[in-house]
């Protein structure tokens, strides 16, 4: 508005100079090469006047149409991050098929397990590795050594036996890693075998890690559980 102004208050001065040279309305006047018909001071005004307006409208035009662009893009956005939830609460909350397996996993950032439906044509244990490879809760050269079930006092057990490649893959771990990939393999397990317990052994031995020795069948647990554990041992073994 205040553009406006300040042109308009130019367009009026630059018009009563004209005027006072004295232009003549509807006179011609030779520029050499090129002729221009003259206008009276008032034609001058008006004309920049309405130009004026026209483009302070155009601006007013082009702010309102970049706050709209500004407010769908954040619409959009907030769609899609709701679209995001939903997508992985449904993932959460769907029963797998037959041809599916359900994947337990999680990272260090926090200690809430994670799950995802991965296909699984006959749900083997070597499946369950390699889906749980792709998450980095067992190293890629992990090999299943042997797996067996077993019905005990009307408990199923698992005995799952893995390559060295798995001790040695804990043993770079921190102990809140640690507990965060044995309670992801030991859910997996016992989740797609509908089993009470597991056994997790080394080249047929118990399995040993720089936090902790595991002779016991691990039972459904979450990361935290077992870290308490460790804490607990570690504060017994203190004591002794």
């Amino acid at each position: 508005m205040k553009k406006v102004k300040e042109v308009a208050a130019a367009v009026t001065g630059a018009a009563m100079v004209l005027a006072a040279c004295g232009s003549v309305v509807g006179g011609r006047v030779d520029s050499g090469e090129i002729v221009v018909p003259e206008m009276s001071s008032e034609d001058l005004l008006v004309s920049s006047l309405e130009f004026l307006l026209q483009e302070d409208g155009t601006e007013e035009t082009s702010e309102t149409d970049k706050a709209e662009e500004a407010k769908k893009d954040a619409t959009s956005e907030e769609d899609d991050r709701e679209k995001d939830t939903v997508e992985i609460q449904t993932e959460q909350e769907r029963v797998p098929q037959e041809d599916e397996a359900v994947i337990y996993y999680g990272n260090a950032g926090s200690y809430d397990l994670k799950q995802e439906i991965v296909p699984a044509k006959e749900k083997t244990a070597e499946e369950l590795l390699g889906a749980l490879a792709k998450h980095n809760i067992v190293s890629l050269d992990t090999k299943l050594l042997s797996f067996e079930e077993e019905e005990t006092n009307g408990s199923k057990v698992l005995y799952l036996d893995l390559s060295k490649a798995m001790d040695e893959y804990l043993k770079t771990m921190s102990r809140e890693a640690e507990c965060i990939i044995l309670a992801s393999v030991v859910n997996t397990f016992l989740e797609n075998y509908d089993a009470d317990s597991v056994y997790l052994v080394v080249n047929g031995k118990t399995l040993v890690t720089k936090n902790a020795e595991y002779a016991e069948a691990f039972v459904r647990c979450t990361p935290e559980e077992l870290l308490r554990r460790l804490e607990s041992s570690s504060l017994e073994s203190e004591e002794e």
